[in-house]
């Protein structure tokens, strides 16, 4: 008799421990997350996180210190946001694995087309007019 998942998922996890990969329990993680950019305010030294719009950035340097252009308390930044807009652009719907079948349709036009569906579907098969019963 085969054994059970698991056995093999237990198995797996030890053979991790022993190699030295992953936690304590010998789990891999499935996404490893890059750490994030962090910016130093030049004005007040705060340090705020590098986003691809830099909306956190900005905000900071119009309430903090009255300076519209975020360039001027956050030099680079904006090198910093262009290259995580590319890195996004790049990696895509199919970096993760989902979307990579349907591209193209948005949600509401899928709704819609399934919607479509059913209709074709509900008028084919259900006629107007009440019909005789055919059985009893």
């Amino acid at each position: 008799m085969p054994g059970s998942n698991k056995t093999e998922r237990n198995r797996k996890l030890k053979a991790n421990r022993q190699a030295g990969i992953g936690d304590a329990d010998g789990r891999i993680p499935v996404r490893v997350k890059d750490a994030g950019i962090m910016m130093v305010c030049i004005v007040c030294k705060s340090e705020l996180k590098c986003t691809k719009t830099n909306t956190e950035l900005k905000q900071h340097a119009v309430g903090k210190h009255g300076k519209a252009n975020y360039e001027e308390c956050f030099p680079g930044a904006e090198v910093h946001a262009r290259a995580l807009m590319e890195k996004v652009t790049k990696g895509g719907a199919g970096a993760g694995g989902k979307g990579t079948e349907k591209q193209g349709l948005s949600k509401a036009e899928k709704k819609k087309k399934a919607a479509a569906g059913l209709d074709d579907l509900l008028s084919a098969g259900v006629s107007s007019k009440p019909g005789k019963k055919k059985g009893r």
